[in-house]
């Protein structure tokens, strides 16, 4: 990987710390260079996620907005399904709640506006509809709901195992989107694997978001370029 300038590496690590650093320097045999040449492409793979995840993350809370808009409309309802008690029960739909609380205040501006349905949609984050994909919502929203909405999945008919199947995809793609927003390492990862869960997700929601999103990734030339 090119240098775009002259600089000390010592000075580098010094600048970056140690146990930044560790990870990269185990892997490269403490071998300075070769560490902070990992280190800058750890940087550029976890840009490349970061921008098929945030695809993802709209795509998906579009369609569990759009389905569970229906469901609560469906029943008579007026109000956002955000705000339908019934769909958030026990301890941790409290915290669920507590959740929308903020993304409602955070879109409201603490209140000086009026609540803006798409608005509060977006404030609400990665983590928030990973949570959506457990089991403790299975009855309340997949079986009438969310399983729906990933008619590619190969089991059409299995609301648990699509649950499950995207729970599972869901939490690992959180967990590496986390480490991703907190700048840690990500280059031990299997990554190959985190880019085919981005993609089969989805799939199983629309075969032309699935092409779309194919066609934008850089992931693959990222991951190619992988200093030796």
């Amino acid at each position: 990987m090119s240098k775009p300038s002259t600089f000390i590496p010592a000075v580098i690590r010094e600048r970056l710390g140690v146990d930044r650093l560790r990870s990269y320097l185990e892997d490269c045999h403490d071998d300075l260079d070769r560490a902070l040449d990992l280190y800058a492409w750890n940087g550029q793979i976890a840009a490349a996620f970061l921008e098929d995840l945030g695809r993802l993350e709209v795509v998906l809370r579009n369609r569990f907005d759009e389905a569970l808009t229906a469901l609560v409309s469906s029943s008579g309802q007026q109000h956002p399904w955000f705000d339908h008690k019934q769909l958030f029960s026990g301890l941790h739909g409290n915290r669920t709640r507590d959740n929308l609380v903020k993304a409602k205040m955070r879109a409201t501006k603490n209140g000086r506006l009026p609540v803006d349905q798409g608005t509060v949609i977006a404030e609400l984050g990665f983590g928030f509809w990973r949570f959506l994909c457990a089991a403790r919502h299975h009855t309340t929203m997949w079986v009438p709901a969310l399983a729906a909405q990933f008619p590619n999945h190969p089991v059409k008919e299995n609301a648990g195992l699509i649950r499950a199947d995207v729970e599972s995809r869901m939490d690992r793609l959180h967990f590496l989107r986390n480490r991703v927003a907190h700048h840690t390492p990500i280059h031990r990862r299997s990554l190959a694997e985190d880019a085919a869960n981005i993609l089969e997700l989805a799939l199983w929601i629309c075969v032309d978001t699935h092409a779309w999103m194919t066609g934008l990734s850089r992931i693959p030339k990222v991951l190619a370029s992988r200093p030796a």
